[in-house]
């Protein structure tokens, strides 16, 4: 059986992935935003009335909570962990032990953000998992190490041995050790929300700047729980923005589901045609190259799709078939850009290992070392299009029109638009 390789062809580049990772940094940013927006909020909370005069110190709580509700709701265990992690933090700070000791003060804001970066860096295992009950057991465990540190002592030789790392750095309270580790976890979990593109990872991103503003600014009365606070804030947005991704999105092309485009039906206007793309002899594909094969031309065919002009959007609607949706357009202005997204797709050749693989372990290492034999694959798509006219005046007659095409154009020899 062949297995699908990345090398193209021809100077032909990767494929772009459809679920791109710039939507995961924008989020970030607006996340980033927030907190920092948050911060305008500070002169009005000594002014909050006398019935919610206990907001201010309770308030991060009431969010923590809800965030670990949300976590545990969703299955999401590194946002319970970075909640929890939050939570102790302020804790301290809101007993006043931060404040009262400044070995304690620099041994959270060390430690913190490095946890952080774990956590980011880190698989999403669940809440109920072992592998999450191991991550929370390492967490403890060095909460635990660190503690024993500040009160025997550890911790004070530190800042003895290293007094330039420990010392607070110009312009802040932090300590330039501190500030290192809040570096750590923000490249840490911008290279993880680069690999990941969710946004959850976006929210992480957000909590590893929280730390540094809130450490920066812990001599600002509220600074700190409203840092924290607006952190676990953005989790639970990023949970949620995480839960409709994957409700609505196809996991495998990263283009919108079938719900997502039932959604798309019911909002479109008077005036709009839909296509619907199937690859052609996909089970032959499969069957001769293998399912991982398989997913990846269903992959290729999705990022052709994620480009299509004509302001379309589109969709997986299940197995090899694709729906295009084009608003506010005819069949007339839409077929161009089909035909252009059909006559790209017809082009592009992806390279597989060839079959002939030697049965010999002696003669499979000498051809390895002579590099992989290559053989191209080149796959082809049918189409068909339809508008709502007199005879299809809902979008679910336009669909069942468009199918019908798309059979008409496999009937006349595939590798076509049929209207």
């Amino acid at each position: 059986m062949q297995a699908f390789s990345a090398t193209q062809p021809h100077g032909v580049g990767q494929l772009p992935p459809v679920a791109s990772s710039h939507r995961g940094l924008q989020f970030a940013a607006i996340q980033l935003l927030l907190l920092v927006s948050s911060l305008a909020l500070l002169p009005f909370v000594p002014s909050l009335p006398r019935e919610l005069a206990g907001l201010h110190h309770y308030g991060p709580f009431l969010v923590f909570a809800s965030a670990g509700a949300i976590a545990i709701a969703f299955n999401r265990g590194r946002v319970a962990l970075a909640v929890a992690s939050q939570s102790a933090a302020y804790a301290l700070h809101s007993a006043g032990a931060l404040q009262s000791s400044p070995l304690q003060f620099s041994a959270v804001f060390v430690v913190l953000p490095l946890m952080v970066a774990a956590i980011a860096a880190a698989r999403e295992r669940g809440i109920a998992s072992l592998h999450t009950m191991r991550r929370a057991g390492v967490l403890l465990a060095v909460t635990a190490v660190m503690a024993w540190l500040v009160s025997n002592g550890g911790w004070a030789w530190v800042h003895r041995v290293a007094p330039a790392l420990m010392a607070p750095a110009a312009g802040t309270s932090l300590p330039s050790a501190a500030l290192l580790a809040i570096g750590i976890a923000l490249g840490v979990n911008v290279v993880s929300l680069k690999l990941r593109g969710g946004a959850i990872d976006a929210s992480l991103v957000m909590v590893a700047g929280a730390v540094g503003v809130a450490g920066s600014l812990s001599y600002v009365p509220y600074a700190v729980g409203l840092a924290f606070g607006t952190a676990a804030l953005g989790l639970m947005i990023g949970v949620l923005q995480d839960a409709h991704r994957f409700a609505f999105a196809d996991e495998l092309t990263g283009l919108g589901g079938r719900r997502a485009f039932n959604e798309k039906l019911l909002s479109l206007g008077d005036r709009f045609a839909i296509a619907m793309v199937d690859v052609d002899h996909f089970k032959r594909v499969n069957d001769k190259f293998g399912h991982d094969t398989g997913d990846q031309v269903l992959r290729m065919i999705a990022s052709h799709l994620a480009k299509v002009g004509g302001n379309a959007r589109a969709y997986r609607f299940g197995g090899e078939e694709f729906a295009v949706v084009f608003p506010g357009k005819s069949v007339r202005e839409a077929v161009p850009h089909l035909e252009t997204l059909r006559a790209c797709i017809e082009d592009y050749r992806m390279q597989v290992r060839a079959d002939d693989r030697p049965g010999h372990a002696d003669t499979g290492h000498v051809r390895r070392g002579q590099g992989a034999r290559m053989a191209s694959l080149q796959v082809t798509v049918s189409i068909g299009i339809a508008e709502r006219d007199v005879r299809n005046s809902t979008a679910d007659s336009v669909v069942l029109a468009a199918d019908q095409a798309l059979y008409r154009a496999k009937d006349r020899g595939r590798n076509r638009i049929s209207r």
